[in-house]
């Protein structure tokens, strides 16, 4: 028995003192934060599917770091004090356990891995958006790196080379470390400006003053569409989701208007877009999401070559895709018209009708470029023919097939357009929208609006302009400002024609053309004005799209 303590005591000295223990604490540090990429690499997905569900988890970590700096100021402080104090103590020969320091390996490790990750995703996605998650990360690693070796200091003539190297990989942990931690200083210690407040009153406020009852609807995929269908969706029961206003009982108007909205490629969940629908219900209007299914997987998809041009694209997959619009479109004429709507709709509108004669339409992304093609649908069932604002966020390439080309014919007087471009869209590029313009060259210029939204990087948190901004996930004060005030507006606009309110009418509309109502965006704290819109409504004259043309 003696003896067998005997070996087993050495057999832990000798893995404790092996060289290689501490490489191995790193990789499986690193594997675990790489864990679920890793896992969905092995599925076949690509890079930026893998990382995507880190990505929604940055946000959130972002947005809750964000409202906690001081607590997180003081956490960072105690943990940096604390690794000090464990690098005196190692001075005085009191060393950690073993055990200590293959968990702060461990640690050293997940956060290099998890860096690369937000770096991927900073690239991909973010654009330096984030500022405080690298620093807690910087924080983790010089606090970890500390504790385990004591302060740095270069490499001396007497060291074996392999105490050297770990000398030496220190020092540039240390350094690293640091370069993460000093972007974030200035807000960590409160002394960056921060960006203009979301407006307490008005447009881009809280949405109101109506709620809303939601109404689900199911539509029938047509048999060409259901039979090509991926699997990515197969949890999805297609619906158009009907947002009714709850109005006061006499309000004395005939009716509500018609938004109709869809989603992104990829994101049919109504969850991601209820903050947006809340604006437009909020206003007094009807509100139509639209699901649509977009993993489908037409035959010819492996051969056709790709041909993006002039804001339109060759993808099969659209056909399918309008067809399934097509059917969802139908479902909503009958749940909206006056004699073959449900109990829930009399129950929650009374009297009132529904006016699609006065339609707001829109959506982002992929959803921004099929609203272009709806509104030809729309069109055909003599909707938006008094009032109609179009309002494409980000939109991608729309169809070149033949079949579904707009041709806009007889848009009302009453016609605003606002195609929206953000300075760091990844996903698509801006010259998509910048060719959609040419589909409103009967509307007045002034009605048919680029908008550019630019980054600013000047204080914290910082108001970068992805291709997210629309979505729940991504709303913050650059979104109130440049996305929801224009919102609130577009609504305000077509509800108070739909009830005859010339003054509100005026005022939505001077929010709404190119004048410094729409185009300001506040100010820093320091009294720095934020970078405004940009505004065209001739792009091919402005340098910015140059290369569009």
């Amino acid at each position: 028995m003696e003896d067998e303590t005997k070996e087993t005591l050495g057999l832990y000295q000798r893995v404790v003192q092996s060289p290689f223990l501490h490489p191995a604490a790193l990789v499986l540090g690193a594997m675990i934060a790489l864990a679920e990429s890793i896992y969905l690499l092995l599925l076949g997905e690509p890079v930026q599917n893998a990382i995507w569900p880190q990505a929604i988890r940055t946000l959130a970590w972002t947005f809750f770091l964000r409202q906690h700096i001081a607590a997180i100021a003081i956490v960072s402080a105690l943990i940096l004090a604390s690794s000090i104090w464990i690098a005196l103590r190692k001075q005085k020969g009191t060393d950690l356990h073993p055990l200590a320091i293959f968990g702060l390996m461990m640690l050293i490790g997940a956060v290099f891995a998890s860096w690369i990750i937000f770096l991927l995703m900073d690239i991909r996605y973010i654009r330096g958006a984030f500022l405080l998650l690298p620093t807690i990360y910087g924080v983790l690693l010089l606090a970890a790196a500390i504790a385990v070796r004591g302060s740095p200091h270069l490499p001396k003539r007497e060291q074996s080379k392999t105490d050297k190297t770990y000398t030496i990989l220190h020092l540039c942990t240390i350094f690293f470390a640091a370069w993460l931690v000093m972007p974030g200083i200035p807000a960590l210690i409160g002394i960056a400006p921060s960006p203009p407040d979301a407006p307490a009153m008005g447009y881009g406020a809280q949405p109101g003053p109506f709620d809303s009852t939601r109404v689900q609807y199911l539509y029938p995929i047509p048999e060409l569409v259901s039979d090509i269908q991926g699997p990515t969706e197969e949890d999805i029961d297609f619906s158009v989701y009907l947002h009714l206003p709850q109005l006061p009982e006499d309000p004395g108007i005939e009716g509500v208007p018609l938004a109709i909205l869809l989603h992104a490629f990829k994101n049919p969940s109504i969850d991601s877009y209820t903050d947006w629908i809340d604006h437009l219900v909020g206003k007094g209007m009807v509100v139509a999401y639209i699901q649509y299914p977009t993993d489908v997987r037409p035959e010819e998809a492996d051969t056709f070559t790709l041909v993006e041009e002039d804001g339109m694209s060759n993808w099969p997959h659209h056909v399918p895709r309008m067809h399934a619009l097509q059917s969802a479109m139908d479902l909503l004429q009958e749940r909206i018209d006056d004699t073959t709507r449900d109990s829930v709709v009399d129950e929650t509108l009374g009297d009132l009708k529904i006016l699609p004669q006065h339609l707001w339409i829109g959506g982002h992304s992929l959803g921004g470029a099929y609203s272009l093609q709806v509104l030809q649908m729309a069109q055909n069932k003599q909707w938006g023919n008094e009032t109609l604002v179009v309002d494409t966020e980000m939109a991608a390439a729309r169809p070149v097939q033949e079949e579904w080309l707009p041709n806009y014919t007889n848009l009302p007087e009453n016609t605003l357009v606002h195609l929206v471009v953000t300075e760091d869209d990844m996903t698509v590029g801006q010259c998509d929208s910048v060719h959609h313009m040419e589909l409103f060259d009967d509307v007045d210029d002034n009605h048919t609006l680029l908008i550019y939204i630019p980054s600013d990087r000047y204080g914290f948190p910082r108001l970068v302009a992805t291709h997210y901004l629309p979505a729940n996930e991504a709303h913050d004060t650059l979104a109130d400002w440049a996305f929801y005030r224009r919102v609130d507006a577009q609504a305000d606009w077509v509800v108070a024609h739909s009830r005859g309110d010339l003054n509100t009418a005026d005022f939505a509309y001077a929010n709404l053309i190119d004048t410094s109502l729409l185009s300001d965006m506040g100010k820093w704290s320091d009294g720095t004005p934020v970078l405004p819109l940009q505004v065209y409504s001739n792009p091919s004259e402005s340098g910015l799209f140059a290369s569009c043309f």
